[in-house]
């Protein structure tokens, strides 16, 4: 319904929704889809299921603008006594980032889950990954209030494992790197499966600074390596001095985490979701979703956590993205 909304808000509602005879589940991330170009049928024939279909729906998207507010890019509106999704405009810097962050995610989830088709080899589609390191990135400070640092692989300026982590020792602070590659680990390496560092330090300089470890997750395969298994083996021992002896985990990923969970009967969704978020974290860390990202970002617009020039290269590459995925978008749709 969202990426309707984004393509013709006039089909962006619950008629069209109850009315579609193409509306399905997506197996694999559980997404409620519906044909922009069904053939409506006749309101006898429709199956008790559409208006349960209708109500699950409704209760999902005011879910997400109930917890974002004003910084949800899209607003419920009543339309014929029924209700419409429609696009929301900005009010503030802080709101227009928000907005952008959240589309840009959604574009990402739609082309990920094949809700918006695209081949792999499609430059749309090859630099999805890269929009999605850019929202994290710009996000990542303001989780813990402190600084991020880039590490994913290819990193802005082109170093290597080696260079980076000496870059970043230097940056925290708080750690010591080596002046050569410690033996036993591999030449290749790009960046230890870790894509961003966060942290907060302290005014003192001094170790046992909080540290956040993320990686940034754009596709399905999202819970195939969760970080947790390769910081002590395939990052940490890159320093001479940790940055930590602790550390927090987290993982980046376009799209809400409760996407995949199915309806249990007689247990109520959310409650089950905050649950199974609760178990998560224990293989994956605190992940940071679309909502979170759209909240977080609201607050990095006017934080001043990042350098300015900086900030503003990323965001109009995120922004850039989005524009081309959503051109390629109505393309397809225009196709169809």
């Amino acid at each position: 319904m969202e990426l309707h909304a984004l393509l013709d808000d006039t089909v962006a509602n619950e008629q069209s929704l109850i009315r579609s005879q193409t509306v399905q589940r997506e197996p694999d991330h559980g997404i409620l889809l519906t044909d922009v170009d069904a053939e409506l049928v006749d309101e006898e024939i429709l199956e008790p299921e559409n208006d349960e279909l209708s109500e699950r729906v409704y209760e999902e998207l005011a879910y997400r603008e109930r917890v974002l507010g004003a910084r949800y890019p899209f607003e419920l509106v009543s339309e014929y006594g029924k209700w419409a999704l429609r696009r929301r405009a900005a009010e503030s810097e802080a709101e227009d980032a928000a907005h952008d962050c959240y589309i840009c995610c959604l574009l990402i989830s739609a082309i990920h889950s094949e809700l918006l088709p695209t081949k792999s080899d499609h430059e749309v589609f090859k630099s999805s990954a890269r929009a999605l390191q850019v929202e994290s990135y710009l996000t990542a400070a303001e989780v813990l209030g402190g600084r991020a640092y880039w590490f994913g692989s290819p990193r802005p300026d082109g170093s290597g494992m080696l260079k980076a982590i000496q870059d970043l020792a230097f940056s925290m602070g708080t750690a010591a790197a080596p002046e050569e590659r410690p033996l036993g680990l591999s030449a290749n390496a790009a960046d230890g499966t870790v894509d961003i560092v966060a942290w907060r330090p302290f005014l003192d300089g001094q170790a046992a600074s909080i540290v956040a470890y993320g990686q940034v997750a754009s596709g399905r395969n999202w819970t195939a390596k969760p970080i947790k298994s390769f910081i002590d083996g395939h990052f940490l021992p890159w320093f001479n001095k940790a940055p930590s002896h602790t550390h927090i985990e987290m993982l980046f990923v376009p799209f809400p985490q409760h996407h995949e969970q199915p309806e249990e009967r007689k247990q109520d969704f959310r409650t089950v979701a905050s649950e199974k978020a609760r178990l998560r974290e224990n293989d994956y860390g605190v992940v940071i979703d679309r909502l979170r990202l759209t909240e977080l970002m609201a607050l990095s617009k006017v934080s001043g956590r990042y350098d300015k020039k900086e900030y503003e290269l990323h965001e109009d590459y995120a922004r850039t993205w989005a524009a081309e995925a959503l051109s390629y978008a109505e393309g397809a749709d225009a196709a169809a």
